[in-house]
């Protein structure tokens, strides 16, 4: 997942060491747990090939393993198994050509050849044809010194099988990192409005500018998020355990509401810099005070999500705001327009904690 850290470490003034160190390590944190399921994975398959099939050095099966399964437990089940049949697929057909017409650059070329057309053939995933290609240039230019014909395919299939295992038995769970990403968005949305609030009562286009920009730079991390819950849902179903994926398909929900909600609240910043600037004082500040209110109940809701608490209270604070809202009416056209695409980043975010759609419009329409 993309972080915040890793943000700052990747681009502007920020890239300090103390960054770097900090990112560093919650990578190696959230790396801890599936690196070591993939090493005994790996292991397993190791020992299967060496003691159940009797190959003397049958590492393609810790490979196989290890490949498949990598350094995260959000694992798509699709991409292990394009993965598996990729390693396995290649692996075959360089042991093929090797026991048949020997090792070299031109069976090297023919191997390749044959098993990228191969995996195209069989499904359009690139992962499935990479791995093929890859294992099969491995495969054609590596004597078989460890064992009989086709020992190195039947390692990388008993590695691949392994994975696929590890994957169905120990599905991705939401837990403490799935609550703590979505409050990181959540205080994101209240940043960018506190931000626009206060440029906005101060008439200020240039804040406005910055308050659009830190409002942007949540944009990776919603798109990850969005999409690593997408794939835990469709793992889930795949898995031991399936009671999860309704579940998963609520993270999903609240995620890509969030996501509409900053989205809304981009545009309403790209208007109000060029629109609001010159509005009557007490306009501008009507709509400062709305914005400063959403940021406040955006941190409350921020701290319930972090903490795994019901999300009624923050749908109530939002559906206040929502009610005062939909009851001013502005005189200055400008303001009257931010308020207007303020209303979908309210309903978006009522929608985040929980509220349906018709609930959200009735807020809005009291």
């Amino acid at each position: 997942m993309v972080t915040v850290s890793d943000l700052a470490v990747r681009h502007g003034p920020f890239a300090t060491g103390a960054s770097w160190a900090t990112a560093g390590w919650q990578r190696v944190r959230l790396a801890v747990g599936p690196v070591l399921q993939a090493s005994i994975a790996a292991s397993i398959a190791y020992n299967i090939g060496l003691h159940v099939f009797g190959h003397e050095r049958p590492f393609f099966a810790a490979i196989a393993a290890w490949m498949c399964l990598g350094f995260s437990f959000e694992r798509d089940i699709r991409r292990v198994a394009e993965i598996a049949l990729g390693v396995t697929l290649g692996v075959t057909l360089g042991d093929l050509v090797v026991s048949t017409i020997g090792s070299g650059w031109w069976q090297l070329s023919a191997v390749l050849f044959t098993a990228a057309l191969m995996a195209r053939f069989v499904n359009s995933g690139v992962l499935l044809t990479t791995q093929a290609g890859s294992q099969a240039i491995v495969i054609a230019g590596l004597p078989n010194i460890l064992g009989g014909p086709y020992s190195r395919a039947l390692d990388a299939a008993i590695g691949a099988a392994i994975a696929l295992l590890f994957t169905i038995l120990t599905p991705y769970k939401p837990g403490k990192a799935t609550r703590r990403r979505t409050a990181n968005i959540v205080t994101t949305l209240s940043t960018s409005a506190a931000m626009l609030a206060s440029s906005l009562r101060a008439g200020n286009a240039g804040a406005m500018e910055t308050a659009l920009a830190n409002a942007r730079s949540s944009e990776p991390i919603l798109n990850a998020a969005v999409t690593q819950a997408n794939m835990a849902r469709r793992q889930s179903r795949w898995t031991i355990n399936r009671k999860q994926v309704p579940l998963w398909a609520e993270i999903e929900h609240r995620d890509t509401m969030l996501d509409r909600a900053m989205r809304s609240l981009r545009v309403l910043a790209r208007r109000l810099r060029f629109d609001a600037v010159d509005a009557a004082a007490p306009e501008r500040a009507w709509l400062a005070g709305i914005l400063s209110r959403y940021s406040s109940a955006c941190l409350t809701l921020a701290e319930s999500v972090r903490n795994g608490t019901p999300l009624e209270l923050d749908r109530a604070e939002l559906t206040a705001i929502a009610h005062d809202l939909a009851e001013h009416t502005s005189l200055d056209p400008a303001i009257a327009t931010g308020a207007a695409v303020f209303r979908a980043v309210i309903a978006d975010t009522l929608q985040a904690t929980g509220a349906s759609q018709a609930e959200a419009t009735a807020a809005l329409h009291p």
